[in-house]
């Protein structure tokens, strides 16, 4: 296994990272996933009792849609999350900002019609409950991950959400959906699809840039250098 593994779900990139007992999965795909998740897990001869935390860097289904599943599988899983992802999960739907909009009118459109037709489109998934286990954030943290084996640092990367977190390891950011990377003829590149405040994504990109970070590794596109953020 090389620095981390990239896990190709139906539309969401999850990654694989090796800690100090066993691994560490940042974000764990849709709902209807599971047999593809266990599959990729597979392929790398990972069980899913080998996974000892898993990240979510916000709570849309897309992100979290398994988080019952894994646990379910696993008691032991740990979770670590920003205290408003651990929030906004037990209402088993995505909370809307009341500020939230597509980042341009093209993708408003596009994605209109990916919802209309899509067959596994959904907003909701299985409530969770956070348990004394697990690890809450409400500011940026860079003791955690060191503690598990992991030489990096959790910042909180608001603007597509209020619960976006991302995680920095070397000179590599995993960026769930703080930072795009399709559909970028569209217009707006690399902004989120969706976001309720411009402005602080900008300062989240900032963050991102500052902290040392090269490559930013999204949920949805391929990776590609900070340095292509317009801030």
């Amino acid at each position: 296994m090389s620095n981390f593994e990239t896990l190709k779900l139906s539309r969401t990139n999850c990654y694989l990272l090796k800690c100090r007992k066993g691994y560490c999965l940042i974000d764990c795909g849709s709902s209807q996933d599971k047999d593809l998740l266990i599959e990729k897990l597979k392929d790398l001869n990972i069980n899913i009792n080998d996974i000892s935390y898993l990240i979510l860097t916000h709570h849309h289904n897309d992100h979290c849609g398994l988080l019952d599943f894994l646990v379910s599988e696993n008691r032991d899983l740990k979770i670590i999350m920003s205290r408003k992802c651990s929030e906004f999960l037990k209402d088993g739907k995505h909370h809307k900002h009341a500020n939230e909009r597509y980042s341009n009118r093209i993708l408003k459109f596009i994605m209109g019609l990916y919802i209309r037709f899509s067959q596994n489109w959904s907003e909701s998934f299985v409530p969770f409950i956070s348990r004394e286990s697990d690890y809450l954030f409400e500011t940026d943290n860079d003791t955690l991950l060191p503690e598990l084996g992991i030489n990096g640092k959790l910042l909180l990367t608001p603007g597509h959400t209020e619960d976006s977190l991302s995680i920095i390891v070397g000179g590599t950011a995993f960026v769930g959906d703080a930072a795009r990377n399709i559909l970028n003829f569209t217009g707006t590149p690399f902004q989120p699809i969706l976001l309720y405040n411009l402005s602080v994504c900008t300062k989240s990109w900032e963050k991102l840039a500052a902290s040392g970070a090269r490559t930013l590794c999204p949920a949805h596109g391929s990776p590609f250098y900070v340095n292509k953020l317009n801030f």
